[in-house]
């Protein structure tokens, strides 16, 4: 897919810390750092893969892009404002344009609504449909997502997984927005529903222009859907490139261990293939190792790696790695 319009979304910084409490006046004594410094831009018409293990903040990191969470600080910019800067009002009005769907088909829709009220509510709340031309705009996304218009009436409960994970992708359409934050759409989903959910996906975002930041653990669905993939680990960015160069030539010590917990279907395969198993456990993001956060884990660390914090720095074109033992090049912010 061809994306030359520049970023739609762009991230500096961003840092979404939530407080750790004790005593009867709740005193802050530490703080859980979920994202911690991250950095990235969306450009327009892509799809961004965020891949890393559970607790690395991937979620947040998607939530706080959306003010969903104040952030601590940074700034994220959407078409050139600044979404941490706005009022309530106008910040409500943005996210017209920002929605989300969620991991859990399950618990993200109310049950005690139908499918019209379910898709028809964001149209209701911001005053872009009423009456009719709610029936008539929930009939036209039912049709989009490939469920039938006789659903309208029915309840979350009458639905499958998939079918209901459908019903989430129409409600996320329903005020014509420009980015969707995917939240691990298909993880709860059969593996003979997921191919049908990301082939939707694919061809909403073809049709409606459509922008992705698609969150998951599979690493081959990711491959498949992205353009380009960021690794995170422990509320950092390790690895940033396109999906071929990371897939093909991955870098970091940590992503290296990732790809090589892929299954694959080839007996001949495994002849060659050196399974990485990474020793102890992720540390805690309230207290992360100083220097390298992946220091405590990684089979190449060295004692250099716990005094400095490795910087995300462009290795070669496209491809940013934060990993002070990756030779290339240093960036320099002259040019930009």
């Amino acid at each position: 897919m061809s994306f030359n319009n520049g970023p739609l979304i762009r991230v500096e910084d961003l840092v979404m810390h939530f407080p750790i409490t004790r005593g009867v006046f709740r005193r802050q004594v530490g703080a859980i750092r979920a994202v911690d410094g991250v950095s990235l831009e969306i450009e327009q018409g892509e799809t961004l893969g965020l891949v890393g293990e559970s607790g690395c903040g991937k979620t947040t990191l998607g939530r706080t892009i959306l003010q969903l969470y104040e952030p601590t600080s940074g700034h994220v910019y959407f078409e050139d404002t600044d979404l941490t800067q706005l009022k309530p009002e106008p910040l409500r009005q943005k996210r017209k344009r920002l929605q989300m769907i969620f991991q859990d088909p399950y618990a993200s829709l109310n049950p005690r609504m139908t499918v019209r009220e379910i898709i028809g509510d964001p149209m209701l709340a911001f005053g872009m449909a009423s009456g009719k031309e709610i029936d008539a705009r929930v009939s036209e996304l039912l049709d989009l997502v490939k469920l039938d218009q006789k659903y309208a009436g029915r309840y979350p409960h009458e639905f499958s997984g998939g079918q209901r994970q459908r019903i989430g992708v129409a409600r996320a359409l329903a005020l014509n927005p420009s980015f969707i934050i995917c939240d691990e759409p298909i993880s709860a989903l059969d593996v003979s529903i997921q191919a049908q959910v990301v082939n939707l996906l694919e061809d909403l975002q073809e049709e409606l222009a459509l922008t992705y930041l698609f969150i998951a653990h599979d690493l081959s669905m990711v491959r498949h859907i992205s353009d380009r993939v960021a690794v995170m680990y422990l509320g950092v960015i390790v690895e940033l490139s396109d999906r071929n160069d990371v897939y093909i030539n991955p870098l970091h010590p940590y992503t290296q261990a990732l790809l090589s917990s892929i299954p694959v279907a080839d007996p001949e395969y495994y002849v060659d293939h050196q399974r990485i198993v990474l020793k102890g456990d992720v540390p805690s993001p309230a207290n992360p190792p100083s220097g390298c956060r992946f220091r405590t884990r990684c089979p190449i660390a060295g004692d250099e790696c716990a005094e400095v914090e490795p910087e995300l720095r462009e290795i070669s074109p496209g491809h940013f790695v934060a990993c002070i033992k990756v030779p290339g090049k240093e960036v320099d912010t002259q040019d930009t």
